[in-house]
């Protein structure tokens, strides 16, 4: 059918069906009303990739075209004021204010610096290009992945600062940043060369590099030569930015330094106490390309070990063999001797003062909310140790969990306020269940004492992001993930168990409770309330609750069924069908845990505190398929051959399960399989043993 020509075409992605009451949607749809034959929008049930711009590009009668996602935000006001803008001016390109997180009432106040741009990256959604010069551009350069486009196209046109828009367009989350990117088609490079003096396409490409090298630890495999990264790094001179970089991306900033000049030598990546910790990039000719291919972080032999006390003696352990064009790089991490301390007053040593009496530890668990870790972890602290009378805890004025904890006698400082940084500056140690990347003054986790508590147990392979972190001490729970955390972090793993294991107890029990803890699905973040019940979440959950053989029974055996929604679904918790034997739990999740005598999840690891105190578990997968692909990471657990309870995937075989009350005991597999995770965690002193680490730090 052919279509009137028209001014704009809007790419709206989606990742499965159309969500026609989102905001997003109706927010294109408004524009109709007075510029309706401006645009049209174009569905596509995926992301769109480089071929799909070619084709436009060779098809459409539209002068621009948008990439908008279903799963974004877009200003009110987005698509009318781009539209007006485009039908009085002939341009290349027209950007809206770019975000992460919310758009503010105000987008034309946000500040146009490096930090802004190098927040973008090479996202090309919100943006409006010229359809003929993206053709050019393709033209020239048909190789190029849909990553690249928005910048290659920036710097074949030589647009490096462009005004933008006063509507603002929001990619809603970054998970980017966690796992990177990958290219979607082979290539062999990731921008063409052309040089730019834009200190704005310089932050920009540098975030780019970064998430690629990113990307490039989870595939471990690339068609790209290592020297055109060399080139990149080179070429738009991004060692002048790399502190853009190194706040969040500590690791990607030491290999970018590396490329920039790799007869540098070591990378400095982390202090501890009695070591320096240092980034080692190898070279390997074509013949050791193909050992990438079986190499397994989790069953390399690594040889570092617990002790680099002997001087001179260098221990290493292999945290990547990534496959590139004709080559292999091996990324290593290496322990060695600490450094004598600088004799620069530019540089303070945070390790040159022994922990004793007088020294300040500051504690902290969410922003928010604590009942975590660190809250149990500093309880035990300032009771057991009273000498030690400078222990801080930290969190936001406005959490519920302050007048509890302020009555409790806990020293409250306000969560990142100035007097937070202060006190955080003059800390000799930080213990914490989170990692936020503190940095002020110079100070920040890669020069400064760090106990990592977690939040609970690493069920998935996130052994790349361990390695990006910083820390002096990090908690695991079990042999299991003790010997996957050693694999990258040797000399800093202790296998005490979390802190608020040690109190916790199974409560006597005055009636049946079963607990039911579904996990979030981040698909769902922007879903419109008719989307999120047409959901297979929704659907799962709702059809569950209400099964008419599973009423009967929790009635016939006075049961109540509890249910413990995901923070993320609270504000949707109205849409379920709840009941007097199926309620919405608002209990903490340590008092639902304990309470209850049979728990269950889809995926949820919160479920492994209750099997700690020997209460049964089981998981209940509907979705395990689309929800594995939709994960940053990957299980390292199969649930099946070692899931400390039963895997169900249909709602008939978990109903039969319930009503036959095979739930009531931990089945002997179980517990043996329970034994064996645990392996190695002393109930009665998990706290002793953190403690004990963290004063000899």
């Amino acid at each position: 059918m052919q279509h009137e020509p028209v001014l704009l075409t809007v790419i709206l992605e989606t990742s499965a069906n159309l969500d026609k009451e989102s905001d997003t949607y109706r927010r294109l749809l408004a524009a109709r009303l007075r510029w309706g034959s401006h645009y049209r929008i174009q569905i596509l049930d995926r992301e769109v990739t480089t071929t799909d711009i070619k084709r436009l590009c060779e098809q459409s009668d539209s002068k621009y075209f948008v990439v908008v996602n279903q799963a974004h935000q877009i200003s009110r006001e987005f698509l009318t004021t781009l539209i007006k803008h485009l039908d009085k001016h002939t341009i290349y390109l027209a950007d809206p204010f770019k975000y992460i997180g919310a758009i503010p009432a105000k987008p034309s106040n946000t500040k146009l610096d490096r930090k802004y741009h190098y927040g973008l990256g090479p996202d090309l959604h919100g943006i409006a290009f010229n359809t003929a010069r993206m053709a050019d551009l393709l033209d020239a350069a048909p190789d190029l992945d849909r990553t690249s486009i928005n910048l290659a196209y920036r710097l074949y046109w030589n647009l490096g600062n462009i005004t933008p828009l006063s509507v603002g367009y929001s990619i809603s989350s970054d998970t980017n940043a966690a796992i990177g990117y990958k290219t979607s088609e082979p290539t062999k490079r990731i921008l063409p060369l052309i040089a730019t003096s834009s200190v704005a396409m310089k932050a920009r490409i540098l975030r780019m590099l970064v998430l690629y090298l990113r990307g490039l630890r989870e595939t471990r495999e690339t068609s790209v030569p290592l020297d055109h990264l060399h080139d990149i790094a080179k070429t738009f001179s991004l060692g002048d930015h790399i502190d853009l970089a190194q706040h969040m991306h500590p690791f990607e900033a030491a290999w970018i330094n590396w490329l920039i000049d790799p007869d540098s030598g070591d990378q400095k990546f982390k202090q501890l106490t009695n070591n320096d910790v240092d980034l080692v990039f190898t070279r390997l000719g074509p013949d050791a390309a193909g050992a990438q291919k079986t190499y397994n972080p989790h069953k390399a032999n690594n040889s570092a070990t617990h002790s680099t006390s002997s001087p001179g003696i260098r221990k290493e352990v292999l945290l990547q063999s990534i496959t590139f064009d004709t080559e292999t790089l091996h990324i290593s991490k290496r322990y060695k001797e600490r450094a004598p301390e600088s004799s620069s007053p530019e540089i303070y040593d945070y390790y040159s003062n022994s922990i004793d009496e007088d020294s300040i530890f500051l504690f902290f668990d969410r922003p928010l909310q604590a009942d975590d870790n660190a809250e149990y972890l500093y309880s035990y602290f300032v009771s057991n140790y009273p000498e030690y009378k400078r222990a801080y805890f930290a969190l936001n004025p406005k959490s519920p969990d302050w007048p509890r904890l302020e009555g409790k006698g806990f020293k409250l400082i306000p969560m990142f306020s100035k007097d937070f940084y202060e006190l955080y500056l003059r800390s000799d140690v930080v213990i914490s269940s989170q990692i936020f990347n503190l940095r002020y003054k110079g100070k920040s986790f890669s020069n400064s004492r760090f106990v990592y508590l977690q939040h609970g147990v690493q069920l998935n392979d996130m052994s790349n992001w361990v390695a990006s972190k910083h820390f002096d001490l990090f908690i695991a729970t079990g042999r299991l993930e003790a010997d996957y955390l050693e694999k990258v972090a040797p000399l800093e793993t202790l296998n005490s168990g979390l802190p608020r294991l040690q109190t916790l107890e199974a409560s006597p029990q005055t009636e049946r409770t079963i607990l039911f803890m579904p996990t979030w699905r981040s698909t769902l973040n922007q879903a419109s309330p008719d989307g999120f019940r047409s959901s297979q979440y929704f659907q799962s959950i709702n059809s569950l609750i209400t099964e008419p053989r599973l009423l009967s029974h929790l009635e016939a055996t006075n049961t109540t069924l509890k249910v413990k929604l995901h923070p993320n679904v609270e504000k949707r918790a109205h849409h379920f069908d709840f009941s007097n034997t199926v309620q919405k739990s608002t209990d903490s999740y340590r008092a639902a845990i304990s309470s209850s005598t049979f728990v269950f999840t889809d995926y949820s690891s919160a479920v492994l505190d209750a099997a700690f105190i020997h209460i049964p578990i089981a998981y209940y997968q509907w979705d395990r398929t689309d929800f594995f692909k939709g994960q940053l990471y990957q299980s390292r657990l199969d649930y099946t051959s070692h899931g400390l309870g039963p895997v169900f995937y249909r709602q008939d075989e978990l109903i039969e399960y319930l009503i036959s009350n095979s739930h009531q005991e931990m089945d002997e597999r179980y517990l043996a399989r329970r034994n064996e995770f645990f392996e190695g965690v002393d109930v009665s002193r998990i706290n002793e043993s953190i403690i004990e680490r963290m004063l000899n730090l």
